[in-house]
């Protein structure tokens, strides 16, 4: 049973705490965090709370969770730790503290959480001991900082659509067969995020908070006939937020795709971030494979510059703990444990 010391406390997370929670750690993901404009929605919404570790009445850890395909699945995100209590065991302890929380929940079998490649430097053999790798992306960034609008005016995209609620709802009811050339591992990431092909899953991925759209080539008139009509060859999406460098759009590519099917998605996605950009544009790419090199190409007619982002893959864990869950004597122990209000 999980005991904290008597000066600590865990409780949800409310709007007004925004201040003290982006107090806990500066220059988050080298000035591409998104916290500070996306923490109303890491806190309110469905199946979503956020919660606080408090030591002494001051906010020393955050940590955001949604249940997610389905209820099947309780996604941590969003974690952050103050610099002086990190490697201390406070975010163990917090991480457990919530999973407590939410033992017993009808349907819950799964916990997942992403992590980047340099975090795994450090801590990658304990998350395996009890945590499954699922899959992960590469990650490509550049910067972009100017535009010539007359390119922009002679750039058409005919093969490419943007997809509606409807279209996502039928490419996620798919059988997994026939997804397998976008999403071989069974899942569709999202901005870091797992998320399971069910259909439940739509008003999750589709939601407004970073304006996220989805792109598709060879996609059919809407919505797509999941029994007649092929599902995409190549699948994207993008998203974007205010950060501390200016704008960060994440564009997240499914499938291998042609040279040319690739490279429509990437420049239409470039030609939307800097619509959309305030100011410098930080640009990332995440897919199974670097995208460097058509970066690299791309950087003759955009004036892109390389980042300094020091991270290269975000990588996907899932604990399985239903059967454990189930037992009664756990849910015995859990039941009598510190309360989280």
């Amino acid at each position: 049973m999980e005991q904290i010391p008597s000066d600590e406390e865990v409780r949800v997370a409310s709007l007004a705490d925004r201040d003290s929670v982006v107090a806990i750690a500066d220059d988050v993901h080298h000035g591409t965090d998104s916290l500070p404009a996306t923490y109303p929605y890491l806190v309110k919404g469905p199946s979503i709370r956020g919660y606080l570790y408090k030591k002494g009445g001051k906010t020393i850890a955050f940590l955001n969770t949604q249940l997610i395909d389905g209820g099947k699945t309780l996604l941590y995100s969003a974690a952050r730790v103050s610099e002086e209590y990190r490697g201390s065991g406070v975010l163990g302890r917090f991480h457990r503290l919530i999973r407590n929380k939410y033992i017993g929940t009808p349907k819950l079998c799964y916990k997942a959480f992403a992590v980047f490649d340099i975090i795994m430097a450090t801590i990658g053999q304990k998350l395996l001991k009890t945590n499954r790798h699922v899959t992960e992306k590469t990650l490509t960034t550049v910067e972009l900082t100017s535009f010539d609008v007359s390119f922009k005016a002679a750039t058409r995209f005919p093969e490419l659509k943007m997809l509606c609620n409807d279209d996502m709802t039928s490419i996620m009811s798919c059988e997994d067969g026939r997804l397998r050339h976008l999403f071989p591992d069974g899942r569709i990431i999202l901005d870091q995020k797992p998320y399971r092909l069910m259909a439940a899953n739509v008003p999750l991925i589709t939601n407004t908070c970073t304006h996220r759209v989805f792109l598709a080539t060879d996609a059919k008139s809407p919505p797509l006939d999941t029994g007649l009509l092929s599902v995409p060859t190549v699948l994207s999406a993008g998203s974007y937020f205010a950060c501390s460098k200016g704008t960060w759009y994440i564009t997240d590519v499914y499938g291998e795709g042609s040279e040319e099917e690739l490279r429509a998605h990437i420049t239409w996605h470039l030609l939307r971030s800097a619509d959309v950009g305030n100011g410098n544009v930080v640009f990332s790419i995440f897919h199974t494979r670097g995208l460097a090199d058509f970066l690299t190409d791309l950087g003759k007619t955009f004036p892109l510059r390389t980042s300094s982002v020091s991270y290269k893959k975000p990588i996907v864990f899932e604990e399985e703990f239903c059967q454990r869950w189930n037992d009664p004597v756990t849910i015995s122990h859990v039941n009598s444990s510190h309360p989280i209000v």
